[in-house]
């Protein structure tokens, strides 16, 4: 059919109910897919293979783009179907496995701070692991699991105790632990550590076995393949090795830093990102009524970033500024980000294309690196 000849209305619904045939047949193959996944999912929790095999993925990756190219579409989108796939499968299999290694089987846990977001999380995946999960906090609000109102009168009653509060309030917690002193692990999950550390060094003094951990995603994850965990030695290596354990069979990335190395790694990672995220959707608040336009007009670039942005500031706001104004660390990375932007700017008043171009060039080259050395894993 020639590509200037206008389609029949039979035409074009022929040709509709083709794309709906092959829609169809991606679909059945996803889930042929799936099937086979889960196969091997099997195999590999009876031989204790690790859930993910970054070789075997790169090359399916790879392959995909080769054939797509071949076939005369874009590698890049071949690239995204398969990723997509490849974590969908992953989520898949760590479900199945942590449903199948009953590691708090016969234990209790509490949550201290259970009702809030990360808190919900962390019950909802110890439940999963076989932990009989109760929670603590002063909120109302619904939950399935059953609550405690006076959880200094019961430390003594669990096998993990975990806490999930904002992180001033968890310091002031973490000394009353310290008093305490019970028997089984205890850790928080706050995204920064300075604010605890009063407490943190009371727990180890005290002779508990504590340690500091850092999911570092949000409360809507289910699968954690490709996310990352941090892990804080506080002067317990058993603990922070009970803790690992916790994880071990999902296909989270896991990280052990010191205190002082979380939170100087957190200044750009939290700090920088948001202050960055928050600023640009601050101007953009300034324009007024021109939002609407910029949205309809907007670039890929723009629209990404926008997205971002919109995340970051639908957040709490102040634990957005905790971790703004508790991290000593954050004033140096800020004095370089206000730096870099002077200059930058300076550069396009001044007709300095040179400069300008200068800092692109140095950034580009410096990431591009980066990601060659995590490629390499020599990271």
């Amino acid at each position: 059919m020639s590509s200037d000849t206008l389609l029949t209305a039979g035409e074009l619904l022929e040709l509709r109910q083709r794309l709906d045939e092959i829609d169809t047949g991606i679909v059945d193959l996803i889930a042929e897919r799936q099937a086979v996944v889960t196969t091997i999912a099997e195999h590999k929790l009876k031989t204790g293979l690790p859930l993910r095999h970054y070789q075997r993925e790169r090359e399916v990756i790879d392959r995909g783009m080769a054939r797509a190219e071949s076939r005369g579409l874009s590698g890049s989108v071949a690239r995204d179907i398969l990723q997509t796939l490849i974590h969908h499968s992953l989520s898949n299999q760590e479900t199945h496995k942590l449903v199948q290694s009953d590691h708090g089987q016969g234990q209790r846990a509490m949550v201290i701070g259970g009702l809030g977001r990360m808190g919900v999380w962390m019950s909802r995946y110890l439940d999963m692991v076989g932990y009989h999960v109760d929670v603590a906090d002063r909120a109302a609000g619904e939950t399935p699991f059953a609550r405690v109102d006076d959880w200094q009168a019961v430390v003594n009653d669990y096998d993990l105790i975990v806490v999930a509060v904002p992180l001033r309030p968890s310091n002031d917690i973490l000394l009353c632990l310290a008093e305490l002193k019970p028997e089984c692990l205890v850790f928080d999950i706050g995204s920064l550590k300075s604010p605890m550390r009063e407490g943190l060094d009371a727990m180890r003094e005290s002779g508990c076995r504590v340690c500091s951990v850092h999911p570092m995603f949000g409360p809507d994850e289910i699968g954690l393949s490709g996310r990352h965990i941090l892990f804080v030695d506080v002067g317990n290596q058993a603990a922070v090795a009970e803790a690992r354990a916790l994880f071990a069979h999902t296909a989270a990335d896991c990280v052990e830093l010191s205190l002082q190395e979380h939170d100087e790694v957190m200044a750009w990672v939290l700090g920088l990102s948001h202050l960055v995220n928050i600023a640009f959707a601050g101007a953009l608040a300034e324009s007024g009524e021109a939002v609407p336009l910029l949205k309809q007009i907007s670039s890929s670039t723009f629209n990404a970033q926008l997205s971002v942005a919109t995340q970051v500031v639908s957040e709490n706001p102040h634990l957005y500024y905790e971790i703004q104004q508790g991290n000593d660390n954050t004033a140096e990375v800020s004095k370089h980000f206000q730096k870099i932007l002077d200059e930058l700017v300076t550069a396009v008043a001044d007709n300095d294309e040179a400069v300008f171009t200068r800092y692109m060039g140095v950034a580009k080259q410096r990431l591009t690196r980066a990601d060659d050395e995590i490629e390499r894993g020599q990271v």
